[in-house]
């Protein structure tokens, strides 16, 4: 784990769950002060805790062992650059990708496999493996805020053609969440970056904060 290396002064793959209005942490005025923060040169708030910590230390056991079961090639946890999307000012951090074998995968309940929103995923070509670490009970389907949103983008902003959201709940047990690109959710976080980007452009030109509505 590298901690967080994309720009602060636009939107990122793990705001969107705070700029769309999902997270439980942080709201879209959150994001965009923070973000403002940024184009005025503060330095960035220290948010580290000890949970993001046992996460960090975590990360790497739960992404081999996710990529063991879905029997992948060429795990690669040692991201330590961003990665800008092609079309929008939009950018992600990667825990770690991997290579499928063109397998065919349902939900294996036994296996701690769930695939999301479709029946079966064909695991081909790159894929984005997301570490996640909590003292929440365990779910079949995770919340939007804790790495399906964020999936999306950093599966659009690298072209690939699956993800899994990797989380470790109360240190004993692992779901691997599998997810295709979803357009409508595409859609969305484009339309949220997009206007994201001109209240940071606004404040740029004006000074003026065009804050989100409560």
């Amino acid at each position: 784990m590298v901690g967080k290396v994309t720009r602060d002064d636009q939107a990122s793959a793990s705001q969107l769950p705070a700029i769309m209005g999902l997270s439980k942490y942080a709201s879209p005025n959150d994001a965009l002060l923070a973000a403002i923060n940024a184009i005025k040169g503060l330095p960035r708030e220290d948010i580290q805790n000890e949970s993001m910590a046992w996460g960090n230390t975590f990360e790497p056991a739960i992404l081999k062992e996710a990529a063991m079961r879905l029997g992948l090639d060429n795990l690669d946890i040692s991201h330590d650059q961003p990665y800008q999307h092609p079309h929008l000012p939009l950018a992600c951090s990667l825990d770690g990708t991997a290579h499928g074998r063109g397998l065919r995968v349902v939900t294996d309940e036994e296996r701690g496999i769930y695939v999301i929103g479709q029946d079966e995923i064909i695991l081909d070509g790159i894929g984005v493996l997301e570490a996640k670490l909590t003292a929440s009970d365990v779910e079949d389907s995770p919340p939007l805020w804790r790495g399906p949103v964020q999936l999306q983008a950093q599966m659009d902003i690298i072209g690939a053609k699956w993800g899994a959201v990797c989380t470790l709940f109360r240190g004993v047990s692992l779901r691997i969440y599998l997810f295709a690109p979803h357009a409508g959710t595409l859609e969305a976080i484009s339309a949220a970056v997009i206007d994201f980007a001109e209240r940071l452009d606004a404040f740029r030109e004006t000074g003026a904060i065009d804050y989100y509505p409560p």
